[in-house]
């Protein structure tokens, strides 16, 4: 009975598609064969390893020209959501806010 149920587990495997490349832009690379860590250099000496959106910042900052590197990584830039909630209009947020300026040292005068 297990190893039914193993069989029909991998029955169903998606096959995944992970796309391999190597930018040069400048004097930087950026090498994102790796699907778990992107390599990134400057003037060919290694600077970063680690995630491959942190590599394209990197890659962003460090550029002159940025127009070339934005509309190749155009789809992982806007990947990125920018958080949904306002903490401004929160309750909670309030509260911590009034606890926090009430447990705030106020200035007293020293009494001599």
């Amino acid at each position: 009975m297990r190893q039914n149920v193993q069989i029909a587990l991998t029955m169903y495997v998606h096959r995944v598609i992970v796309k391999k490349m190597k930018f040069k832009h400048e004097n930087y690379i950026i090498d994102l064969n790796d699907a778990s860590k992107a390599k990134l250099y400057q003037n060919n000496q290694l600077i970063f390893i680690g995630d491959g959106y942190r590599a394209i910042t990197a890659m962003l900052n460090g550029c002159q020209d940025k127009e070339p590197v934005k509309k190749q990584f155009k789809s992982q830039l806007t990947m990125r959501e920018k958080p949904k909630f306002d903490t401004s209009n929160d309750n909670i947020e309030r509260m911590r806010r009034e606890a926090e300026a009430a447990l705030a040292p106020k200035n007293f005068k020293k009494k001599r």
